[in-house]
């Protein structure tokens, strides 16, 4: 008698299992976070979620997924959220990338440790909820540019401070501090011809109590690595 063999369909993969398991992990410590955090915002959780599955989605590579469906994914989810539509979504149409928060890039930090450096306090001011250079702002940094430039392996760091975002930014002080120094970056890289791999952004990710007029204004901080200090 011929017996009849059960047919039997592939699996998952093996790998997949692990992939599981750290994209649950991943979810997991996301929602931990927001959990802790001080502030609830629904709308940032919104667009954190939606920036989340949008990397997803496009393999982590920017321009690969049309902005229409970019649009529709935050919307989704501000509508999961019960939150209203966005009052501005072209606003969403040039984010920050989320490497232009970091501090600093670890690699330019380690090559210049131990480190001299020449401070710069306030080289621009600003409105409130703005990232404009004003008049006044321009005029300072034309003064300064000459003792501001990188020479010679140095590095300029320039810090933003905000505790005055509003709907331009979303409320995100930390998207409005680097949008800032970005400011400042481009108006001596494209005015001053500064080099612009010597120009670092970076962003406070929490302002110091009590300050007022420090909170909407860039310093600068020229920074010579070691090797520089021996030699002289």
């Amino acid at each position: 008698m011929l017996r009849l063999q059960e047919e039997t369909t592939p699996g998952a993969p093996a790998y997949m299992v692990s992939f599981g398991d750290m994209m649950t992990l991943i979810l997991t410590f996301f929602i931990l976070l927001v959990s802790l955090s001080k502030t609830q915002d629904a709308g940032l959780l919104a667009q954190g979620v939606g920036s989340f599955i949008v990397a997803i989605e496009s393999h982590g590579l920017p321009g690969i997924m049309p902005e229409s469906e970019r649009k529709e994914v935050f919307e989704h989810l501000r509508r999961r959220f019960n939150l209203p539509p966005e009052d501005d979504p072209d606003r969403r149409a040039d984010p920050l990338d989320a490497a232009d928060l970091e501090l600093i890039r670890s690699r330019a930090v380690e090559a210049l440790k131990p480190h001299d450096e020449t401070g710069f306090p306030r080289v621009a001011l600003f409105e409130a909820d703005s990232a404009a250079l004003t008049d006044e702002a321009r005029e300072y940094l034309e003064r300064l540019a000459s003792s501001m430039r990188p020479m010679h392996g140095q590095l300029l760091l320039l810090e933003g401070h905000a505790r005055d975002a509003g709907r331009r930014f979303a409320g995100d002080d930390r998207l409005l501090a680097t949008a800032r120094a970005q400011a400042v970056r481009a108006h001596l890289v494209e005015e001053h011809g500064f080099d612009p791999e010597r120009v670092e952004c970076r962003a406070w990710l929490e302002e110091i109590e009590g300050t007022t007029k420090g909170s909407r204004a860039v310093d600068a901080r020229l920074v010579t690595p070691p090797t520089l200090i021996r030699n002289e």
